[in-house]
């Protein structure tokens, strides 16, 4: 995996857009693409509380501090991916309220050493900010995100 990511200005626009949407929730999605650049955004649903996938997951309860992905949503992202002959190239959530850094739960439940992880901080409301992750092992390395 490289230590750079080419993902498009729309995309990005998207991943902030998604978040405001959802905010004061965190919002999350997966990243698709090829060749090291992001092709393809899919908005996925995070579970409310009361779900019961989430139930032995040991995450706050507030969406507004995690996220956890509808499975349904996530099956049906992969399964286009497949078809478009695109790969899981990331992960994207938003932080609402605190800096775009992998918090402990989401270095935690980071299952996907292939992937990138972004995160879009809200913190300053008018001045978004979107940072990218590796996370393996539970050792957190900053990428570079180029705007392509």
């Amino acid at each position: 995996m490289t230590d750079m990511l080419k993902i498009s200005k729309q995309i990005l626009d998207e991943m902030i857009s998604h978040a405001k949407t959802d905010t004061p929730n965190e919002c999350c999605g997966l990243l698709a693409g090829k060749d090291g650049k992001i092709e393809e955004i899919y908005r996925i649903a995070n579970l409310p509380a009361d779900d019961p996938k989430i139930a032995d997951m040991k995450v706050p309860q507030d969406r507004r501090f995690r996220y956890v992905m509808d499975p349904k949503e996530q099956l049906k992202a992969f399964k286009t991916m497949r078809k478009n002959g695109t790969e899981l190239s990331g992960i994207y959530h938003s932080h609402p309220h605190s800096p775009a850094y992998p918090s402990a739960t989401d270095v935690r439940l980071a299952f996907y050493p292939d992937v990138h992880y972004l995160i879009i901080s809200l913190e300053v409301k008018e001045k978004p900010e979107v940072r990218g992750f590796q996370i393996v092992d539970e050792t957190i390395t900053e990428i570079t995100i180029i705007p392509a």
